[in-house]
């Protein structure tokens, strides 16, 4: 199962918390004598980041002024600000894999043999739908394990560092609250939630299927209550042990990442499960992939605040200059967001269009990789790691060989380049074209998509948004031009029916009819278009094949009396024909 950062690893019996007193290895037993200082920044700044606590306003902020936020292009600036917290934040685990040459040997079985297996597994995924859902729906349910195996990884850090022993029950009790947390957003998300309510993932992932255990609710929705009372319960002697152990200030650190950890997950997805409305927008509306941001974002800004500790920003001694590591991190988490979409764009290795499936899967396998490094490389049991987390020495990480400075330069570059697409794509899609289309600039926005072209994220949804706006101002040639465009890119029913209706304002019926038979051959439940189809083969004198559409029509939609009223006619009409 999924493990994370600073708590879980993997042995030959599955995964096992680290974050323990017991004296399991050499490094575990080399306890601190000295008391390690009880913060890494300060309070504030480790309980806004590190903590969570800054969520829980922004939380309350969104209550009152989410709508009007969402109206004013909040989900743009949102989605600019997560570009800037979680692009460092994969950066910040390939940084410490890869930088020194001490580590990659270290780490070769993941490092080289586990990226490579998931490469080959990208490369499918792009090929083979079936592969693609696997990877997505992997992906999704490891994620919610992702986020609290770090919630509960800092959470010990923390007690440890104020001298607080977790050991025994206390530790037990705490790590299985966090375990029934995901216990139940697992649940949640195979009996129907949304993939947009457990994981940063938008609109675009409609394009790959997400395989549901579709749960029988006999079975799912009694397990599903079974386990918010373990969770509960859990939660409670978790936090009635800890507070008989340390002092509520002690404490404070870690109850504040299990109220985190409850707002995150817990708390939302058990209101909606047992149907409680509480009129609480970020809860409630149906924007989940825009309010799921927001965790996204507080979750990276935890993690950069720790893996930055552990580099040696802010802290004293021989620290690298903030903006340094921040700089490095940024460019390392740009390279892995941007190549694999360069490298399998369409008219390269690739055949979907970035924002038709390809965005999805690279999401998908990042994160799997980030996952699988994460889980290798920030463990306590790890010497360097506990000496710098742990203990009141040990400022400016043992660092090792790196590579040659030709070849980081290289990188660097190579890496400067891919922020500088990454951002420019982001503000063409989001701006300029956003903007273009408000306005009705069709010029704008075919030299917006022509931009996004030349860096492999041609966009047949916003070729469609191009095709609209021209076939508005009466340029049918160049609204047929796009679509055909956004066709070549990806098919999609929905745009054969708008190649269909333009054709039949022009009394084309023999392309009406070839447009529509290609929509129901992609999706045949489409009752508009089999009834459109039916329409287009009556005009052409094709009235047994007519008969057959709008009995197909009628077939998924018998309420809809017009149906069986045209299957009637075609029928008659078939049967004129027929007769001599």
């Amino acid at each position: 199962m999924a493990q994370h950062a600073l708590s879980i690893a993997s042995d030959a019996r599955g995964y096992t918390a680290l974050v323990t007193t017991a004296p399991a290895t050499t490094a575990a037993r080399s306890a601190p004598t000295v008391p390690a200082p009880r913060w890494l920044y300060g309070p504030w700044r480790d309980l806004l980041f590190g903590c969570g606590l800054w969520y829980v306003a922004a939380l309350g902020a969104l209550a009152f002024v989410g709508p009007a936020l969402r109206a004013h292009q909040g989900p743009l600036w949102v989605s600019f600000a997560s570009l800037l917290v979680l692009t460092p934040h994969y950066g910040a685990t390939l940084l410490r894999v890869y930088e020194q040459r001490e580590d990659r040997r270290a780490y070769a079985l993941f490092a080289v043999h586990a990226t490579l297996l998931l490469v080959a597994l990208f490369a499918a995924a792009v090929y083979v739908p079936l592969v693609a859902a696997a990877v997505f729906t992997l992906y999704v349910s490891w994620s919610p394990w992702h986020y609290s195996g770090q919630n509960f990884g800092i959470a010990a850090m923390m007690l440890r560092r104020r001298g607080v022993a977790l050991e025994g029950s206390l530790r037990r009790w705490l790590h299985t609250s966090f375990v029934l947390s995901y216990a139940l957003t697992l649940l949640a998300l195979h009996t129907g939630a949304r993939a947009s309510d457990v994981a940063p993932v938008g609109p675009a992932t409609a394009a790959v299927r997400f395989l549901s255990l579709d749960l029988d609710p006999r079975i799912g929705e009694p397990l599903f209550a079974a386990t918010a009372l373990a969770y509960a319960a859990a939660v409670g002697v978790a936090v009635a042990r800890l507070l008989r152990r340390a002092s509520l200030v002690d404490a404070l650190p870690t109850l504040a990442l299990v109220a985190t950890q409850a707002l995150w997950f817990s708390v939302p997805l058990a209101l909606r499960r047992f149907g409680v409305r509480t009129g609480f927008e970020p809860w409630e509306s149906s924007e989940g992939a825009y309010y799921f941001l927001w965790i996204a974002t507080a979750h990276g800004l935890q993690y950069l605040w720790v893996t930055a500790y552990y580099a040696g920003v802010g802290r004293s001694g021989a620290s690298p200059a903030s903006w340094r590591y921040f700089a490095k991190v940024l460019l390392a988490g740009a390279m892995v967001w941007t190549l694999p979409a360069l490298v399998f764009a369409p008219g390269l290795l690739g055949r979907l269009p970035y924002d038709g499936g390809l965005a999805v899967l690279v999401a998908s396998i990042v994160n799997l990789h980030h996952f699988v490094l994460d889980g290798v490389v920030w463990k306590l049991r790890d010497g360097r790691v506990a000496r710098i987390l742990l203990r009141p020495r040990g400022d400016g990480a043992a660092a090792g060989a790196t590579s040659s400075p030709r070849v980081a330069r290289a990188v660097w570059v190579v890496g400067l380049a891919c922020f500088a697409l990454l951002l420019g794509a982001e503000f063409q899609t989001n701006i300029v074209l956003r903007r273009a289309q408000a306005s009705g600039d069709v010029g704008a926005l075919g030299a917006g998509l022509d931009r996004l072209r030349e860096v492999g994220r041609d966009s047949a949804r916003w070729r469609v948004v191009l095709a609209g706006a021209l076939d508005r101002r009466g340029d049918e040639a160049g609204a047929l031009r796009e679509y055909e465009r956004a066709l070549a890119l990806q098919e999609q029913p929905s745009t054969w029916q708008l190649v269909a209706a333009l054709h039949a304002r022009r009394g084309e019926w023999s392309r009406v009819a070839s447009a529509l038979e290609r929509a129901v051959a992609l999706q045949p439940d489409l009752e508009n278009a089999q009834f459109e189809l039916g329409r287009a083969l009556l005009k052409l004198g094709r009235a047994g094949e007519a008969e057959q559409a709008f009995a197909r029509a009628a077939e998924i939609n018998p309420d809809r009396r017009i149906n069986t009223i045209m299957r009637e006619r075609a029928r008659a009409e078939a049967a004129r024909i027929e007769t001599p």
